[in-house]
């Protein structure tokens, strides 16, 4: 018969609590992925409609179509079928962006806490801590203006028309263009400068582009569309308890805003455009703790691996300049 092994919290048993407490965490389902993605609305978005996970390879390829297919035309009885070689196809190649940070525990915390409850509460409030850090460290890089080497990359580089993204110049080659529209008050020209640019994406994917699903503005921007509809308002239902941001609905498109946006921007995305690129082996991935020869403490890793990914510029568009 099994007998009963008598378990002590108390500071000599911090390493078998925090095996006990880390455990716990990692048993609750997506704790630090989902209160990072949640809390960013483009990231939310990209989340739940492309997100995707990949392991392995030095660098994230994706496949680019730029030109038909010229082989095909009409046709009677015998006549020849061109078999000329088309072209018309790319690769473009992303880098592996890589984030990361610590949880560290110093000795007296842990000796003061070192009950099983206060210890959990405290390894929770430390990774509560690194979420908010991770969260707003991510969400500020998405928005910004210049492409750092080390940061994933930014969405007001993927969505304009003269930047070099994935080694591809898109101002010698105008199929890698995003479409931008230059804009200027809302209340004269706002919705009719959305209209524009949701047609010229549709346009730039010659019929085979669906509309464009989702809309990134700025919390003014927000404001003056929302008031606009008036009467007609509309909501986009949602089906996760993430009342942080509200969202509007404008042609099929979902509109948020993001206080991470530059002034007088507004973004109009497709998710078919878009990847958000994860590696299934470090997705805010909580390390062990350990404890340096050198020191009272013990610090855990959170890594983060991948990269957003552009599959078509010309399915996305921003547009810039917008004013009250």
């Amino acid at each position: 018969m099994a007998s009963n092994t008598v378990f002590t919290y108390g500071p000599t048993n911090v390493d078998a609590l925090l095996t006990t407490t880390q455990s716990v965490l990692a048993k609750t389902k997506d704790f630090l992925n989902d209160a990072i993605f949640t809390s960013i609305p483009v990231l939310r978005w990209l989340q739940s409609k492309a997100q995707v996970k990949k392991q392995g390879g030095a660098t994230i390829l994706v496949p680019l179509l730029y030109g038909k297919n010229t082989t095909f035309a009409a046709y009677s009885k015998d006549d020849v079928i061109s078999t000329t070689g088309q072209e018309g196809m790319t690769m473009a190649q992303y880098p592996w962006r890589n984030y990361g940070g610590t949880i560290t525990l110093f000795g007296d915390e842990l000796r003061q806490n070192a009950g099983e409850g206060r210890l959990f509460e405290l390894v929770k409030a430390k990774t509560q801590q690194a979420v908010m850090s991770a969260r707003d460290t991510l969400a500020i890089d998405l928005f910004a203006s210049s492409q750092g080497g080390k940061k994933v990359s930014a969405l007001p580089i993927l969505a304009d028309a003269t930047s070099t993204v994935a080694d591809i110049n898109s101002t010698t080659n105008s199929w890698w263009q995003a479409q931008v529209v230059a804009s200027g008050s809302f209340s004269a020209r706002g919705k009719a400068d959305m209209r524009n640019l949701r047609d010229l994406i549709l346009q730039a994917g010659q019929g085979g582009a669906p509309s464009p699903d989702y809309v990134a503005t700025t919390r003014l921007v927000y404001e003056l569309y929302e008031a606009s509809l008036e009467s007609g308002i509309r909501y986009e239902s949602r089906q996760q308890g993430d009342a942080t941001f509200s969202g509007l609905k404008w042609s099929t498109a979902m509109v948020e805003f993001d206080p991470n946006i530059a002034t007088g921007e507004l973004y109009m995305l497709s998710s078919e455009g878009l990847q958000f690129v994860v590696h299934s082996d470090a997705d805010w991935t909580i390390g062990k703790f350990q404890e340096p020869t050198d020191q009272d403490m013990r610090t855990a890793k959170v890594i983060w691996m991948g990269n957003l990914v552009a599959l078509n510029r010309r399915r996305m568009g921003k547009l810039t300049g917008i004013t009250a």
